[in-house]
C-alpha cells in the first residue's frame, strides 16, 4: 500500500477540538534533516541530563543523529496535542523498555522508530499504538532469518511469493510484527514466531495471536505503508472500545509543519 503525501498545515481539530479524536498522526523526519531540525528546535538543550549522557556515549555520528532526532521529534510532536513546552516532557519506561509519557493527564500514547534514513513517531489519544520502519526491499541475506521470526505458515507464504517480491514481503511482515509487539509494550521480548500477521482479501492486515483475549481481537488494526519509495512503515493501533470503525492514519511532515515559520517581511 502506498502512502499518500503528508497533509499541509497543522493537525486539523475535530468538532470537540481534539485533532486526535478521529485518528492517529504519524510524523516523519528524514535523518539528513536532523541537523536543521535540531538547530531550529533547541537541539541538545531540550534533552534531559540523562538523555544527553546517552547521546554522548554513542560512538557513531549517524547513531547520535538518529537518537537526537527521535528525542526532539517526540517532544515537538507531543506539544502539538497538549499545553506542555517541548523541554518539559518527561518519560518513563515500562517493564520491557517501552517509553511512555510520564503522567496521564493528557491520555496520550506515542511510539518511536528510527532506521537508516528515517525517524518516525506515532501519536494517539485514548488508544495504544506502535510503529516500525525498515528499508524496503529487505536485503537478500535478511531472508535467512525468516525461520527465526516468522511462523511456519508465514514462511510458506513468503516462499511462494514471486522471487522479485520476497524482499518487499519480508520487510512488510517484519515491520507489521515489530509495530504490533511495540504497541503491546513487549517489543523484542515477545517471540515473533509466536503470532502471525496475514493479509486479508481486501488488502488489509490482521494479527493472529492466541494471547489476545477474544473480545479484544477486533480492536487491533495493522497496516503497512510505503514511505518515500524506500521504507516500509508498520503501524499497529489498539482502538478504544468506543471506536466504531478503522482508525484513520495521517502522515505528517516534521520539517514542513513543526519548524518555526520565518516572520513575514514588513510592509514596504
Amino acid at each position: 500500500m502506498s502512502a499518500t503525501a503528508p497533509s499541509a498545515g497543522p493537525p486539523h481539530p475535530t468538532a470537540d477540538g481534539d485533532p486526535l479524536a478521529g485518528g492517529a498522526d504519524v510524523w516523519l523526519l528524514a535523518e539528513e534533516d536532523v541537523p536543521r531540525f535540531a538547530a531550529a528546535t533547541g537541539g541538545l538543550d531540550l534533552l534531559t541530563e540523562e538523555e544527553r549522557a546517552r547521546h554522548d556515549r554513542l560512538l557513531f555520528p549517524a547513531a547520535r543523529a538518529r537518537f537526537l532526532g527521535a528525542r526532539l521529534l517526540s517532544r515537538q510532536v507531543l506539544s502539538q496535542y497538549a499545553d506542555v513546552a517541548p523541554a518539559q516532557w518527561r518519560f518513563e519506561k515500562g517493564q520491557f523498555g517501552r517509553p511512555t509519557v510520564q503522567g496521564s493527564d493528557w491520555g496520550l500514547d506515542f511510539n518511536l522508530t528510527h532506521t537508516n534514513g528515517l525517524i518516525a513517531a506515532i501519536v494517539v489519544r485514548g488508544r495504544t499504538a506502535g510503529v516500525d520502519a525498515e528499508t524496503t526491499p529487505a536485503r537478500p541475506e535478511a531472508l535467512r532469518f525468516a525461520p527465526k521470526v516468522f511462523t511456519p505458515l508465514e514462511q510458506e507464504i513468503l516462499r511462494r511469493d514471486r522471487e522479485d517480491q520476497q524482499g518487499h514481503a519480508f520487510a512488510d511482515s517484519w515491520v507489521a510484527k515489530e509495530a504490533y509487539t511495540k504497541a503491546t509494550g513487549m517489543g523484542m521480548a515477545r517471540g515473533f514466531d509466536a503470532f502471525s500477521v496475514h493479509r486479508l482479501r481486501g488488502g488489509g492486515l490482521a494479527v493472529v495471536d492466541d494471547e489476545i483475549p477474544e473480545p479484544e481481537r477486533p480492536l487491533w488494526q495493522i497496516q503497512v505503508l510505503q514511505v518515500w519509495d524506500r521504507f516500509a512503515l508498520g503501524i499497529a493501533i489498539r482502538a478504544s472500545e468506543d471506536d466504531t470503525g478503522p482508525i484513520p492514519v495521517r502522515l505528517r511532515s516534521a520539517m514542513a509543519e513543526l519548524l518555526p515559520r520565518p516572520a513575514a517581511d514588513g510592509a514596504r
